[in-house]
């Protein structure tokens, strides 16, 4: 019993470190407390949603479903295109709509990444997504698809970085689509090292970026950390105050890396540890209202080098300047055991409301990797939502 509370406390055991806050972390205010409101299904769960707000207050979401971690084999049926959810009260309830009225001409489906929203200067909302190719390492260019009446009808599907790049495997995942204050659009990816093995195994990290609106793009230079058992995987952007380009990453090293672009995304500098404590598992980066940046991720020490788990418990950060990150707050951390949590609470999608942040996750049971989950196994958990109160400046 003693062990127990001091493997907790981050003392001893798995995830004793000295650089690691004891649990419980501070934990979040809410203004509408976390609760399943999509449920996942026996073959495929909830995962990677993107979620909007409408001119008419109305809340948009969509998430591609799928599994995680991936067995590609059991991806390979043709699965059509994922339906919108829809909120009229301001995130509390959910109501499911028709599938997204959206033309397909590309290889692949729509299936086990992510969705990404973003209302451009131009009026129109945007929709990025990750492409599921067959015998492609699970991924493909993403693609990209504009509205210009709210949602009810979608442009053909396109890819993006066409113009520049081989269709080999690429890897996008929620929130991450970002436009500048130039307005430039930046598209973070992740591109798997050739001849690295499996996805997941080795990734490098830039952006592809249009400055025609989406029209044509180019790519960024890629980088990952010198030495890092996983390199820089599914990366998120943000614009800092000074006009340098935050990206922010997973990587095996233990930590979430960092690096930063001088010329509006185009080149990075080398890959760094930030002081997010982190497995290689998810994260969301953005830009607050006021200005400030805040990230979600799960803050705990990886069971093993270069670990994809624990992912409990889901926290967020806040920074000033993109650089300094200050305590971790709680998010969800159902499921969490200091030996092996129960849940895996990843993936957030996060849009500013006037009364708080809505964030919606994908909360799974979790094996830590050791096995599949049975069918059983993955109806437990399912598409959480909740209303944070904003961080105090």
């Amino acid at each position: 019993m003693i062990l127990r509370l001091l493997a907790v406390l981050g003392l001893v055991g798995p995830f004793a470190s000295a650089a690691v806050p004891p649990l419980p972390y501070a934990r979040a205010e809410w203004v509408v407390p976390p609760a399943v409101v999509v449920p996942h299904e026996p073959g495929r769960v909830f995962i990677g949603p993107g979620t909007t707000v409408l001119p008419d207050g109305d809340i948009l979401m969509l998430a591609p479903w799928g599994s995680a971690p991936a067995s590609f084999e059991e991806l390979r049926g043709t699965y059509p295109p994922p339906r919108f959810y829809r909120s009229r009260d301001h995130g509390r309830a959910w109501n499911r709509g028709e599938r997204i009225p959206l033309e397909w001409k590309l290889t692949g489906t729509i299936n086990n990444g992510g969705m990404s929203f973003l209302r451009l200067r131009d009026g129109r909302l945007a929709l990025v997504g990750h492409r599921y190719v067959p015998d492609n390492k699970g991924g493909g260019l993403p693609f990209i698809t504009f509205s210009s009446d709210q949602g009810a009808t979608w442009t053909p599907a396109q890819l993006v970085g066409r113009e520049v790049a081989a269709d080999d495997p690429w890897y996008i995942m929620n929130d991450r689509l970002v436009q500048l204050r130039s307005g430039r659009l930046l598209v973070p990816v992740a591109h798997a090292v050739k001849d690295s093995g499996p996805e997941g195994d080795l990734a490098e990290s830039g952006c592809f970026y249009s400055d025609d609106a989406g029209a044509t793009w180019r790519l960024s230079m890629l980088v990952r950390p010198m030495g890092a058992r996983r390199g820089m995987a599914e990366p998120c952007a943000a614009e800092l105050p000074d006009g340098r380009i935050l990206l922010l990453a997973r990587s095996g090293t233990g930590h979430l890396v960092a690096a930063f672009s001088a010329d509006v995304g185009a080149t990075w500098s080398e890959p760094r540890n930030t002081t997010l404590l982190s497995p290689c598992t998810s994260l969301t980066l953005k830009t607050l209202p006021d200005g400030r940046f805040i990230v979600f991720y799960n803050h705990v020490k990886e069971d093993g080098p270069g670990s994809l788990f624990p992912r409990c418990p889901l926290v967020y950060a806040v920074s000033s300047d993109g650089e300094h990150w200050g305590a971790p707050v709680i998010v969800d951390d159902e499921g969490w055991d200091p030996v092996q949590p129960t849940r895996e609470n990843i993936y957030p999608s996060v849009c500013f409301l006037d009364e708080g942040i809505l964030v919606f996750w994908s909360s799974h049971f979790s094996t830590s990797g050791k096995a599949r989950r049975s069918a059983e196994q993955n109806l437990i958990g399912g598409g959480k939502r909740g209303v944070l109160r904003y961080p105090r400046p």
